[in-house]
């Protein structure tokens, strides 16, 4: 059997059923596999990427989302969010001989932030908001 590749709209629907009957979901992996069981027919096996289906959840302000973390490499320089892949805003402050430092990294879309040592993302957790 071919797998099908689900339009937005049809995975939203399938996370927004999944969400009636769970109010929390422990993770990214179990979220897809109930998205997927969501949108399995007799005649077409769908499929949606976990970064994909991430990033429906998001813009669809269903839910919120716990992101918890590991530290990584303190030089590696983050442009973009490891989440959302949205920009990341730098948020600076003086120091006593009048320059900036940049003391943390921001992003405005999924709330995702790191310091000096970085974060990296290691698991989601799904909570549908009230």
């Amino acid at each position: 059997m071919a797998y099908h590749i689900p339009s937005d709209e049809t995975v939203l629907k399938s996370v927004k059923n999944v969400f009636k009957k769970y109010r929390t979901v422990s993770s990214q992996r179990k979220l897809k596999k109930l998205v997927e069981k969501e949108l399995k027919t007799k005649k077409k096996q769908f499929h949606v990427s976990e970064h994909r289906l991430r990033n429906i959840v998001l813009k669809s302000n269903l839910v919120d989302i716990e992101i918890h973390s590991r530290e990584g490499d303190p030089h590696k320089i983050l442009a973009r969010c490891p989440v959302c892949s949205n920009s990341l805003q730098r948020v600076k402050n003086l120091t006593i001989w009048g320059g900036e430092v940049t003391i943390e990294f921001r992003c405005s879309n999924c709330g995702y932030w790191t310091g000096k040592k970085k974060r990296i993302p290691t698991l989601y957790v799904f909570h549908l908001k009230k």
